[in-house]
């Protein structure tokens, strides 16, 4: 091979090559340039939502309104409370109607004494209102009229018996009646055989007489002695009847 030949072989690599370098620059080039673009039109398009998300949100911070129809209720122990029946409404601003979203507890009603009941609602966005109301919680009443009937009576008529049998009594002995004796005297005095001794003599229920013939027996007894005379009753301290005293004149 010739050196003309070697020269245009040589000539003819290196504008290949030239070519080859000139492509690679452009392709670069050309890359850079759309990277560019791209990236510019990218960032655009980011700055676009940024702008609109920076508008700041309006919060809501109204907590929902509870609305009772009473503040105080009053009710017996061991009685049932309808708490819906307190509410009158339950309303947000944003949410409406919240009636179904309230809650509460219920209390113990068979403690007497001052109580409260706690109704809460929160709305969506977590704002939360109460109410509450107290109740008076009173004794309940226990019927006692029956057994206060029952004890009086026993009570009572017990000594109306007692008391009216030796009244009734004594009226039927004698119109002269002597003052009762307040003490206790012995069972018997004989008497003398003289006639001029005063006769006296005692009957008395704890030898056997009862009210029923003790005057009798104290009448057929003054009888006997021929004489004038008076049956009288005897009573100890208390009044309590003992039996008849008969006394001659």
């Amino acid at each position: 091979m010739t050196d003309e030949e070697l020269l245009t072989k040589y000539r003819k690599y290196k504008r290949k090559r030239n070519t080859i370098i000139i492509s690679i620059l452009l392709i670069v080039i050309i890359s850079v340039f759309i990277f560019i673009y791209i990236s510019n039109t990218s960032s655009k398009e980011d700055e676009k939502p940024k702008e609109i998300t920076s508008i700041p949100e309006v919060k809501d911070e109204i907590a929902p309104v509870i609305k009772l129809n009473t503040d105080n209720i009053e009710i017996t122990e061991g009685g049932d409370i309808d708490y819906l029946k307190y509410i009158e409404s339950v309303i947000d601003d944003k949410d409406g109607d919240l009636l179904e979203n309230i809650i509460y507890e219920e209390i113990d009603t068979s403690k007497i004494g001052e109580q409260k009941i706690i109704y809460t609602v929160s709305d969506s966005s977590g704002n939360t209102s109460q109410e509450v109301i107290i109740v008076n919680i009173k004794k309940k009443e226990e019927p006692v009229s029956p057994p206060k009937e029952n004890t009086s009576s026993n009570k009572v008529e017990t000594p109306k018996k007692e008391e009216t049998k030796p009244s009734t009594n004594n009226n039927n002995t004698s119109n002269n009646t002597s003052t009762p004796q307040p003490e206790t005297p012995p069972k018997e005095e004989t008497p003398s055989n003289q006639s001029s001794e005063k006769i006296v003599k005692y009957f008395l229920f704890k030898d056997g007489y009862t009210m029923l013939n003790v005057s009798e027996v104290c009448a057929a007894e003054l009888k006997k002695t021929n004489r004038t005379g008076i049956c009288s009753p005897i009573q100890d301290e208390n009044g309590i009847y003992l039996g008849m005293k008969l006394e001659t004149n």
